[in-house]
């Protein structure tokens, strides 16, 4: 993953993906990051305040296709997605 604002600079690499990742999206509360793959599961990281990126849990075995597309509750309790 890299640095929106400059390319070249790498924040972190995302090990767990077993097929490409479709879609990201941070919880309104910036703690955590929500990566869905093509492996039909969904990521969630936990980001601390340095920046580092923590598998927090795996959503895997619910969804029958590619995650297309996610939204967190205003609260950050809660994420949607759609396959």
């Amino acid at each position: 993953m890299f640095d929106y604002k400059d390319f070249s600079k790498l924040i972190t690499i995302l090990h767990e993906p077993r097929e490409w990742s479709e879609v990201m999206k941070y919880s309104p509360d910036n703690k955590y990051l929500a990566v869905g793959a093509h492996d039909d599961s969904i990521y969630v990281y936990g980001v601390s305040w340095e920046g580092n990126y923590s598998i927090h849990y795996t959503i895997k075995e619910v969804h029958s296709s590619a995650i297309n597309a996610m939204d967190w509750a205003k609260d950050s309790r809660y994420l949607r997605a759609i396959d």
